[in-house]
């Protein structure tokens, strides 16, 4: 095999290749010679138009109108919707694209991609490689996996697809699980969360649907769609930059605001979404809790809340057991009693059971004599817990003024319905989980829950994975995969816990770089007996792999897109792969061939998309149900909902044990979490003495040039990003006492890691708080910062209360983080 260094890896001139020209803006591709489906726009004048879906993790799921000239790509603009299945509705959904989308064009022909299989001839990272063949690369795949399968057992090789992509053939719900399954190896995170954004769902289970049920599945997750804020009197954005990492959707949030409807951001960060809001709230980080607790305080101390709503649709009346805790039941007070929970009729101060005919009006409040018992109702728990947060007491905490958190808590209870729609970034804490379920607190003691215009959403789009058969998918023949979630990975590869790792398989996830505490990371990457990537680029997980594949651009594949809306999009390939690249969905056939388990891929993407949405079945998902194909291939159709715009819990049916809204939580009792109280951060809290050493809370927030680490070095984003160069957002005020002026070079550090970056001074961010884009890259070959790197810095501290929703287990609260900051000399 000839030997190449990496700069030829990367311009693809080994094996004859050749330079073509495009004819857009003079960007340029390269292609193997002699490729006649390559051949130049004038050879092939015809054009033909696809209509497909942007499946990269932006959360927009725009609709894309790709124009084609022979076999390349000339234009890509936003897509028509259509009414939905069953025809009965159609929405005014305007079209959507932004500079990402446009930018797919320089994406798919960019000349960083890789072009051909490789594999590692020098050590990890060294940049040197072999160009080799699909048949040599499967096949050391195979013989590698095998191999670690038969020495550490079937769980020792991770399959890990992630969020690069949201699709259901090769994505975050793709192939790499039934592939798993077929093998018996361990596998991600499916739900495409537990990296960093699953605090929030699992707050959201808290409350509204019961983890231990086993209908929910381990936990469910939905949310409000986009278009429902246009029926809210009050929008709050909670730590959610939408102007900037949901441009499209953005569109509706101003078209809300044109109708009348007040909008609220509360962001450390004065950012793009918070210039336009009528109300702007530096809070200080990771105090949000405190802040809602404050509000809800108020509501209750007004007589804010809807007590009919509460009354019939939460947990309020239900009597708690003083001893343990726990809902108080018939059985605990009655010898053979029945599982019931008690309430006190208002009308004669009688402990009756919830159901009993003869109960007028359940009290909501009080401490009542159950015998010898003394319970309060949960309503009364929650007061009493909460009655400490006056104005005052929040302000200490939160740095919002005394007189803002009232007035916050009057513009939420006065305007109904009230919307909350929250950002990922408020995940990113070690106890966001309880945000979240104070959050949802508020929204029901205000009757805000399964209304419209109402709720508390961080993912718009859930709903569609239950259009979706997952089982037969994921586990064929009830094979099925073991669960292990990449915040459990490096301690499985490095300490063999819950058992070893040996062996890995990296899609659409950038884990060495995307991760929290990257050395711990490339600690155990580098650890990895062998370790495969599936890309289009080089990243800095496919710079440690020992096998390298060249994977397809959305353009190039077939797939089918069911996430950031309520519409299902079909994927058509519009181009044929360039080079040697195959989509990961070829390549896992290919692999799985050779381990004796290829007849799970011997069906085509059409026939698997058929399959999961049971095409043409009568008993199909009623979210699916009278879906054709033509309809399918030939528009996007929205889902058959039971609101319009989809609103979760719309008929008042929660998934929990009481069929309630839970704001008392049984299950976090263990973890004095049963109610909404504010508790600290791991990290990034106010009283930590670790301030005196790292005085600045360190966010890593999102940019709109960039979806993670995807489309760092694309030239139309790179010219108006400050030529993709990663720079420190500094309080000018934070940066006189150290010296620094703008553009100056700072190094960020604390016990983890450092990194080193240029200083930018606004007054934009709150003093005491610092922040540094993610994603940018950090390789041999680019290098967005200096030195080093964001996740040098964070860490990988899991909050145990997760634990409880077996979906939503962990979360690396990258936000989570103290540092401190330097001039750098010289």
């Amino acid at each position: 095999m000839p030997r190449i260094k990496r700069r030829q890896f990367i311009k693809g001139m080994a094996g004859g290749v050749a330079a073509v020209g495009v004819g857009l803006s003079g960007l340029r591709y390269l292609e193997p010679a002699g490729v006649a489906s390559a051949s130049p726009l004038t050879s092939a004048p015809e054009e033909k138009l696809y209509r497909t879906g942007h499946s990269n993790n932006c959360d927009g799921s725009c609709g894309h109108t790709v124009h084609v000239v022979g076999n390349r790509a000339t234009f890509i603009e936003s897509a028509p919707w259509e009414s939905s299945i069953d025809g009965k509705v159609k929405e005014d959904y305007p079209p959507r694209i932004c500079l990402r989308g446009v930018s797919q064009l320089q994406n798919t022909y960019s000349p960083d991609r890789v072009k051909y299989p490789y594999r590692r001839v020098g050590p990890r990272g060294s940049g040197k490689w072999e160009r080799i063949s699909w048949e040599e690369a499967t096949t050391a795949i195979a013989e590698n996996f095998r191999k670690a399968q038969e020495k550490y057992g079937a769980k020792s090789v991770w399959i890990a697809p992630y969020t690069g992509s949201l699709s259901l053939i090769e994505g975050v719900i793709g192939a790499g699980y039934r592939f798993a399954s077929a093998i018996g190896a361990s596998a991600g995170d499916f739900e495409g969360d537990n990296e960093g954004d699953s605090a929030c769902p699992a707050g959201f289970n808290y409350v509204l649907a019961d983890p231990t049920l086993p209908a929910n599945g381990g936990g469910i997750f939905d949310g409000h769609e986009y278009l429902d804020y246009l029926n809210s009197k009050v929008i709050f954005l909670w730590a959610n930059n939408l102007a900037e990492t949901s441009i499209p959707d953005w569109r509706t949030i101003c078209d809300a605001r044109k109708n009348g409807t007040k909008l609220v951001v509360l962001d450390p960060r004065y950012t793009p979404t918070a210039a336009a809001a009528d109300l702007w709230v530096p809070i200080r980080p990771g105090t949000d809790t405190a802040l809602v607790d404050g509000m809800i305080r108020w509501i209750i101390q007004n007589k804010r809340f809807d007590e009919a709503y509460v009354r019939q649709y939460t947990v309020a009346p239900y009597l708690i057991h003083p001893l343990t805790k726990k809902f108080l039941k018939h059985k605990d007070i009655v010898a053979g009693g029945e599982d019931k929970y008690l309430v006190v009729d208002e009308q004669d101060g009688s402990v009756k059971k919830w159901d009993d005919p003869g109960l007028s009006k359940p009290s909501l409040w009080g401490t009542h004599a159950v015998g010898a018992l003394k319970a309060r109702t949960a309503l009364q728990v929650l007061a009493d817990t909460l009655n400490k947060y006056t104005p005052e007491y929040t302000a200490k905490i939160t740095d919002v003024d005394a007189k803002t958190v009232v007035q916050l808590a009057e513009l939420y209870a006065g305007n109904h319905p009230a919307g909350v729609k929250a950002g990922f970034g408020l995940s990113h804490w070690y106890r966001a989980d309880l945000t979240f379920q104070a959050l949802l607190t508020l929204s029901a003691l205000t009757g805000n829950i399964g209304v419209h215009g109402g709720g508390v959403t961080i993912y718009s789009g859930a709903l569609l994975t239950t259009a979706y058969d997952i089982p037969s998918w994921f586990y064929p023949d009830k094979k099925q995969y073991t669960y292990l979630p990449p915040m459990q990975a490096c301690d499985a590869m490095l300490e063999s816990k819950p058992y070893p790792v040996k062996a890995a398989w990296f899609m659409v996830d950038n884990y060495a770089q995307q991760m929290s505490d990257r050395n711990k990371v490339m600690k155990a990457l580098n650890s990895l007996d062998f370790l495969v990537v599936s890309d289009y680029v080089l990243s800095a997980t496919a710079e440690l792999a020992d096998i390298v594949l060249p994977a397809c651009t959305y353009l190039e594949k077939t797939d089918l897109l069911g996430s950031g809306n309520y519409y299902l999009q079909y994927m058509p390939k519009t181009i044929q792969p360039l080079w040697e690249s195959k989509s990961d969905f070829e390549a896992i056939g290919l692999v799985a061939e050779k381990m004796g388990v290829g007849q799970y891929f011997h069906k085509t993407p059409d026939d698997f998309i058929k399959e999961v949405l049971h095409i043409g079945d009568p008993q199909a998902d009623p979210t699916v149900r009278g879906l054709t194909w033509d309809q399918l291939t030939k528009g996007a159709y929205r889902l058959n909902t039971e609101s319009v715009p989809y609103v979760p819990f719309y008929n008042k049916q929660f998934p929990t044990k009481s069929g309630k809204i839970e704001f008392y939580v049984e299950l976090l009792i263990p973890y004095e979490q049963e109610v909404c109280d504010y508790k600290e951060q791991a990290e990034a809290f106010p009283n930590n003495p670790l301030l005196q050493k790292y005085p600045l809370v360190f966010l890593s927030t999102h940019t709109r040039f960039r979806t993670h680490s995807q489309y760092c070095n694309l030239p139309w984003l790179k010219e108006i990003n400050n030529n993709g160069e990663g720079f420190l957002e500094i309080n000018p005020r934070d940066a006189a006492k150290r010296g620094i002026a703008d553009g100056d070079v700072v190094r960020v550090f604390n016990g983890r890691g450092e990194m080193k970056v240029r200083a930018r001074l606004t007054e934009g961010i709150k003093q005491g708080v610092t922040n540094c884009y993610q994603g940018g890259w950090a390789t041999r070959q680019v290098k967005h910062y200096i030195e080093g790197h964001p996740n040098n810095l964070t860490h990988q501290i899991a909050n145990p209360a997760q634990t409880i929703v077996p979906n939503f287990q962990s979360n690396a609260a990258y936000y989570d983080c103290l540092v401190q900051v330097e001039k750098v000399k010289g």
